[in-house]
């Protein structure tokens, strides 16, 4: 795979600075832009023909200190149906994205000391195929249960979500040491008992 073909594969919608790190030159990009293989869409912003703006995987690069988590991850994870009001993004303390930034795509952060941040952590897929780094299913479904902002709804929704996906064993245990470390009084796998008899 060359390497625009790979930069489509990982990001259809993408910034300057991620074609930068495919290997491609400003001048590169314009000639892309003026041959129509890709469009222009904001300064700094692009996108592969046929494909949708994907403001989650912009996000994601534009903010690279940032995870998506919260509701955003249970919209990426497909464990809601919820449509965004915002992004929520967490970010480790000391990185301190400027305020108009996080205004403009609208982004809820968070900041979290750095052994809080850095636990289950992956890289993702969009819908629209873009790449995004987000929290596990797992560390989502337990920041979500534990939050005080998010409707209980929206948390028994994810909650049922989860466990119609049919979780393995080892998902269940990554679940409770993750639990163990972050929130050891969640009442999350009780209620998940309760549920699965």
């Amino acid at each position: 795979m060359d390497t625009l073909a790979q930069l489509e594969h990982d990001f259809p919608t993408f910034i300057y600075k991620t074609a930068q790190e495919y290997g491609l030159s400003k001048d590169k990009i314009q000639a892309l832009t003026n041959d129509g293989t890709i469009e222009k869409i904001d300064r700094g912003v692009y996108i592969f023909p046929g494909y949708l703006l994907d403001e989650f995987s912009l996000i994601s690069q534009k903010f690279s200190g940032g995870v998506f988590s919260l509701v955003s991850a249970l919209i990426i994870h497909d464990l809601t149906d919820e449509m965004p009001l915002h992004y929520d993004l967490t970010f480790p303390q000391g990185y301190h994205p400027s305020a108009a930034s996080l205004k403009k795509y609208p982004i809820k952060a968070r900041y979290l000391s750095k052994n809080r941040y850095l636990l289950g952590i992956e890289t993702s897929r969009t819908e629209n195929s873009g790449t995004v780094q987000v929290y596990s299913k797992e560390r989502t479904l337990l920041d979500t249960w534990e939050s005080k902002q998010i409707q209980p709804y929206i948390k028994n929704d994810a909650l049922k979500k989860y466990l119609a996906s049919s979780p393995s064993a080892e998902k269940f245990k990554s679940l409770t040491k993750i639990k163990d470390e972050l929130y050891p009084n969640s009442s999350l796998l009780k209620v998940m008992e309760v549920y699965m008899q």
